[in-house]
């Protein structure tokens, strides 16, 4: 763990100790912190530790009271703590993956991930610098200005709105308690309410607000770009001044969906004093992603770029019939058929163990592998085969096939999450099986 430029690094599994002031085990410091690697300042700490333990305990990382320690497990992304700091959580699937290699695989999981919010995919590329001083939140700006350049060819979105104004010339509805009040010795005025299609509209004000904080944060010199576009664009809309009012006054439609995401992180931002996005109803984005299913969507996309024909989350089948009913559904992250032959495909996220002859897979998916393979062999096709996806890391960089005692054949693939173009193995084993 490292901390530079307001910024604390660290890693899934890593865990987090407090710094008491009397390090022992100090390996690197900065002129501006007493803390080091796998410790942080006790204020970070508390902080972090509340959060956890009693406000949110279903935020992706926990506090383990025995070794008193914060670990993070499975998960990426950054959480803002309450004083600006930053705290990066980065992947770590390799122990001989620098801090550069994490940033990189981390832009590449976000870009090709659609898990982001439930309503919008992303998968383009950028031009962000992963160098090791930027961090990840440029990423987030990046995936918000992209938002804001697809929002103005999309239109931005105007409404109708309520005023309240003592005009010269009447027009809409009088308000006579305020036309009284206002105007009894001046007959040429009328107190009026009317409404008027306007750009100064919530959702506007927020993003405005979100553009003039981000322009004086972003090092990107194409973030500062988008964000000057978007604040032309919207010069005569009012900045936000009551964050929560205008949260809960703005509309989203059918028609304007697209405007969901920008604001979503917008609000993020906007909120210097909420360090951790909240789960459940609140409109926050989860800035905290599961792993194992960014790395599902990661091969989603590998899969759309070569043109595969591919099923995904196949839930066709159920594994009870009762006489009455079917229970307990299946779920396969990807099936791929082609004639009499199908590939049942399934993502996970972790660490091989080579020098393991099991290579620490978990027999449990093994079975339920091969309960997949008969219901398909039984319902589908006569000619199944089965492929364990795992990250590729220094150790684990070929791919190991076996066979199940009934002669289902079942790959172990190593997918390349640092270098995309890599994938080889992955495309010869999808195009051939």
């Amino acid at each position: 763990m490292t901390i530079k430029n307001n910024v604390i690094v660290a890693y899934e599994h890593n865990k987090l100790y407090k710094c008491n002031g009397k390090c022992e085990n100090c390996t690197s410091c900065d002129d501006d912190y007493s803390c080091c690697i796998n410790f942080c300042n006790t204020a970070h700490f508390d902080e972090l530790r509340n959060y956890c333990s009693f406000l949110n305990k279903d935020c992706g990382f926990d506090y383990i009271y025995k070794e008193e320690c914060i670990k993070f497990d499975k998960y990426t992304g950054i959480i803002q703590l309450q004083d600006g700091t930053y705290l990066e959580i980065l992947p770590k699937i390799d122990k001989n993956t620098n801090q550069d290699d994490s940033r990189k695989i981390f832009e590449n999981l976000v870009l090709a991930s659609h898990n982001l919010t439930k309503e919008y995919k992303h998968n383009q590329t950028t031009n962000i610098d992963t160098r090791k001083d930027n961090h990840i939140i440029e990423i987030f700006i990046s995936v918000f200005c992209k938002d804001i350049l697809k929002l103005l060819k999309k239109g931005i979105k105007k409404s109708y709105i309520r005023k309240f104004e003592n005009l010269n010339n009447y027009k809409g509805k009088l308000k006579f308690s305020e036309h009284i009040k206002h105007n009894i010795t001046s007959r040429n005025k009328f107190f009026v309410e009317y409404s008027e299609f306007s750009l100064d509209i919530p959702e506007n004000r927020i993003l405005k607000s979100a553009c003039l904080y981000l322009i004086k944060q972003t090092k990107a010199e194409e973030n500062k770009k988008a964000l000057r576009r978007l604040l032309i664009e919207l010069d005569d809309v009012s900045l936000c001044i009551n964050l929560d009012k205008d949260l809960q006054e703005k509309q989203i439609n059918r028609l304007h969906r697209y405007y969901s995401r920008p604001l979503r992180y917008a609000e993020f931002f906007l909120r210097h004093d909420n360090f951790m996005p909240h789960r459940g109803k609140t409109a926050l984005p989860a800035l905290l992603f599961p792993l194992n299913k960014m790395f599902e969507d990661y091969i989603e996309n590998l899969f759309k770029q070569s043109n595969v024909n591919y099923r995904v989350q196949y839930s066709r089948y159920n594994l009870i019939f009762t006489g009455e009913k079917e229970l307990f559904n299946t779920q396969m992250d990807f099936v791929i058929s082609k004639g009499n032959k199908t590939l049942i495909l399934d993502a996970k996220w972790k660490e091989l163990d080579v020098n393991d002859e099991k290579l620490g897979i978990d027999q449990t998916d093994l079975y339920q592998l091969h309960n997949y393979a008969s219901i398909i062999r039984s319902k589908e096709s006569e000619n199944v085969s089965i492929a364990l996806l795992y990250p590729k890391t220094s150790k684990f960089n070929q791919v190991k096939e076996w066979t199940y005692f009934d002669g289902t054949k079942i790959y172990i693939i190593p997918v390349n999450v640092l270098n995309r173009e890599d994938n080889a193995q992955l495309s010869d084993i999808v195009q051939n099986f």
